[in-house]
């Protein structure tokens, strides 16, 4: 029995909206479990950005994403959405992807319905696959997990390349083959995320916000008045982080010191606390 997943099912039972800040590593895991958030989300986005200093265009491998998500699962013990984009392939292949993140200790895993190589689902130049051939994925996907815990999302990005109705009925017929939850990408406006959740009223609706990106930036309250179940701020700690370091290297530049920024940055014996290194050296008093 994997705890994670318990827990998410536990979660997603309580009639508040469950608010995911995105990850890409094992510490960005660890602050955000610091902060109090209940689960995590990992995605491509972050990732390429961190691991390839790359945008989100289909780089990265099933192979690397999977090492990236074990390292976050290992750093807490909180429940991990992981991001599983199209599958890397066929459907075969996304019963693989389903396996090794099943694995890798994920609570649950989203599959997109982009045509390979895809890209952030908020840029331009989307396109996606046949609905029927999607649908066929999570059906693998379903088949191959034995944890029935194991959260299976949908997620579709037709809004953006057939509109929203396409993406509603891709959304039911994802529904219908094994998929419990289900994440439309970028709507493009209050109205249109209403619309979402009237056509889904009793379906674990997935929402997306993206600082700057194609959805409103709505509070976590407004979307579970909407009718919205689970929130990801997926690239705030990537925008955050970038912004806060380039501010900083740039006082080291300009001034040959970092002593203007230090009342903006954590300390040695503070950021060694939040590490934990008292308890690895309880560890050596234990073994000398």
């Amino acid at each position: 029995m994997n705890k994670q997943r318990k827990r998410l099912q536990e979660l997603l039972q309580k009639p508040d909206i469950l608010v995911l800040p995105g990850v890409y590593d094992a510490l960005t895991a660890k602050i955000a479990a610091e902060v109090g958030f209940e689960a995590l989300v990992m995605g491509g986005y972050s990732i390429a950005a961190s691991r390839l200093g790359q945008p989100d265009v289909g780089y990265l491998s099933m192979t690397e994403m999977t090492q990236a998500l074990k390292g976050i699962v290992d750093a807490t013990e909180l429940p991990v959405f992981a991001d599983g984009d199209t599958g890397y392939g066929n459907a075969l292949s996304v019963r693989r992807t389903m396996q090794e993140y099943e694995r890798a200790g994920a609570a649950a895993v989203l599959f997109e319905d982009q045509v390979w190589p895809k890209r952030c689902g908020h840029m331009a130049g989307k396109q996606v696959i046949e609905a029927a051939e999607h649908a066929r994925k999570l059906r693998a996907a379903a088949d191959a997990r034995t944890d029935s815990d194991f959260l299976l999302i949908a997620r579709t990005d037709a809004r953006a390349v057939n509109g929203l109705d396409d993406a509603i009925e891709r959304g039911k017929l994802y529904l219908a083959n094994g998929a419990e939850a289900l994440f439309i990408e970028a709507p493009q406006n209050i109205g249109e995320l209403e619309t979402i959740a009237r056509a889904f009223p009793d379906t674990v609706l997935i929402a997306n916000m993206i600082e700057g990106g194609r959805t409103p930036n709505l509070t976590a309250k407004d979307l579970e008045n909407i009718g919205f179940k689970i929130v990801f701020w997926p690239c705030s700690a990537l925008y955050v982080i970038t912004q806060a370091f380039k501010e900083a290297l740039t006082v080291l530049h300009e001034t040959g010191t970092t002593k203007g920024y230090e009342d903006k940055m954590m300390h040695f014996s503070d950021f060694n606390r939040f590490i934990g290194l008292e308890s690895y050296m309880e560890l050596e008093k234990r073994y000398k």
